[in-house]
């Protein structure tokens, strides 16, 4: 493979996506665009980073073919969640045992044995983590789209009007 020559100002903004871009998958295909820049081979860049080479070239082609964007990962790409998998009666029925004081152990062992997908501790805490943020995010959008009362708006005529109170 031929190495992928930059000018000045790629050369500076690769460098600014390798040190603070806030995505490390993208800081390590841009310091490793930079890498076959200043001559290093993809065999090596690989060796560097602890994967494939065949990683580093599609890398590489990704970066020559679509330029800074060919560096992010596509959504939907990754790994998919086991319980993107189950049905939403199995996740609420897990939902249901953690609300009713079951371990998160526990609840581990009610799925291996009884929904038959092999998930771990970690998986159902990530699992449950996410859905309780985003029922919260819905709680809070539900409260900031109704309109907010002034505290004299809350009040009612009849208080107002309640004799000896002025």
């Amino acid at each position: 493979m031929k190495f992928i020559r930059l000018c000045e100002a790629e050369l500076e903004t690769l460098k600014m996506m390798a040190a603070n871009y806030p995505n490390s998958f993208v800081r390590e295909r841009a310091h490793g665009v930079i890498m076959n820049h200043n001559g290093i081979e993809a065999k090596q860049i690989a060796s560097v980073f602890s994967m494939k080479i065949r990683a580093v070239y599609s890398w590489l082609n990704s970066y020559r073919d679509k330029g800074f964007i060919g560096l992010y990962t596509k959504k939907g790409q990754g790994r998919k969640s086991i319980f993107s998998a189950l049905s939403p009666e199995q996740q609420q029925c897990i939902l249901d045992r953690i609300d009713q004081g079951d371990s998160v152990k526990a609840t581990t062992c009610f799925i291996n044995e009884n929904i038959s997908q092999h998930i771990s501790e970690r998986m159902l805490k990530s699992f449950l983590k996410k859905r309780l943020c985003m029922e919260k995010n819905k709680m809070l959008a539900q409260t900031s789209s109704k309109p907010k009362r002034l505290p004299s708006e809350s009040r009612t005529i009849e208080h107002l009007n309640a004799p000896g109170e002025r």
